[in-house]
């Protein structure tokens, strides 16, 4: 039977942060990552303007509009604010097309 290690009585395996191990910090934040009220509905076909705050591991932009997260294909550059076309509209997800870069 193998001995028990005494330091690891406690449940936590080390320090993960406030947020976890998995967590991403922001490096851009806007006045557009607040929610604001009741946000209207969005459906596809929808004119959002987005700042692109990174970039996922296929080379799409993420960005959030209105409290939700948003992936734009096309947009790769951190730090842009792009004009996007909505593609399509998930729980708490929205896909979207670049139609512009300001």
């Amino acid at each position: 039977m193998p001995r028990r290690n005494p330091k690891e009585s406690s449940s936590s395996r080390g320090w993960k942060g406030r947020l976890g191990r998995k967590a991403r910090g922001t490096l851009y934040v806007t006045k557009f990552d607040k929610i604001e009220g009741r946000a209207p509905s969005i459906k596809p076909g929808d004119i959002i303007e987005v700042l692109v705050q990174s970039v996922n591991r296929r080379g799409e932009g993420e960005g959030t509009y209105r409290g939700r997260t948003v992936i734009i294909v096309g947009a790769a550059d951190p730090g842009l604010t792009v004009i996007a076309r909505v593609r399509r509209v998930m729980e708490g997800k929205i896909i979207a097309e670049m139609v512009e870069s300001k």
